[in-house]
């Protein structure tokens, strides 16, 4: 397992952690070094499980371009009433992962898309231009995670490889800049469903996705 390059972790950055029965509970960077993590959890999360000292754990990591899985071990641990402080090895990214093994949630909501031009390798947000923020369509997801989005669209929509996805989720609007894994086609005459991956998204608004999902799927447990 490769371990991960501490150059990208930084103090205040949220990690999820995966319970056994894969819901998930937030904790908070507060110290990085060399060959460990101090992270912060609040206990009173609903899906908060007690850490013990040499347990392995599984959590993610979210940056501003992606979420990955990892594998590290709990080297220490403290809790009070509130409050419960880990150090945790530096995580080593479990290989084989990747966007489709992220908790997928099936659900249809409201959806735009831009599809941006066929013959331009779009690297960030910043470097598309603003009349594709105005040039939105109206669609619906299929389902959603935290490395990608299954949307439905229209057979004579012009191929593109690149996107700009907007949705909005407690009141936040996301826009992430997407692109296009594979077409696969549906029993609709008219529509073809498209699998993107984000390329291209605020932390917040993956940290956003990621908390949606977890609520709903407990909901659906509950159920």
């Amino acid at each position: 397992m490769d371990i991960i390059d501490i150059n990208t972790i930084k103090e205040n950055d949220i990690v999820k952690f995966i319970t056994p029965n894969k819901t998930l509970f937030d904790g908070m960077i507060k110290k990085v070094s060399d060959n460990c993590l101090g992270i912060t959890i609040n206990t009173r999360q609903d899906t908060f499980i007690r850490l013990n000292k040499d347990q392995f754990i599984d959590l993610i990591l979210v940056d501003e371009r992606k979420a990955i899985k990892c594998t590290s071990v709990i080297l220490g641990c403290n809790q009070n009433d509130f409050e419960q402080a880990v150090i945790i090895s530096i995580p080593k990214l479990i290989l084989g992962i990747n966007r489709r093994e992220f908790e997928r949630l099936p659900i249809v909501m409201d959806i735009e898309y831009s599809p941006l031009p066929l013959d331009v390798n779009f690297q960030s947000l910043n470097k598309v231009e603003a009349k594709y923020f105005k040039s939105f369509k109206k669609t619906y997801t299929v389902d959603i995670s935290a490395g990608g989005v299954h949307v439905v669209v229209s057979k004579n929509e012009i191929d593109s490889k690149f996107a700009l996805v907007s949705l909005s989720l407690k009141n936040e609007k996301i826009v992430t800049l997407c692109e296009k894994i594979r077409t696969e086609c549906i029993s609709d005459s008219k529509h073809d469903r498209v699998a993107f991956k984000y390329n291209d998204i605020k932390t917040q608004h993956r940290q956003l996705i990621l908390d949606f999902i977890s609520e709903k799927s407990k909901e659906s447990k509950k159920s």
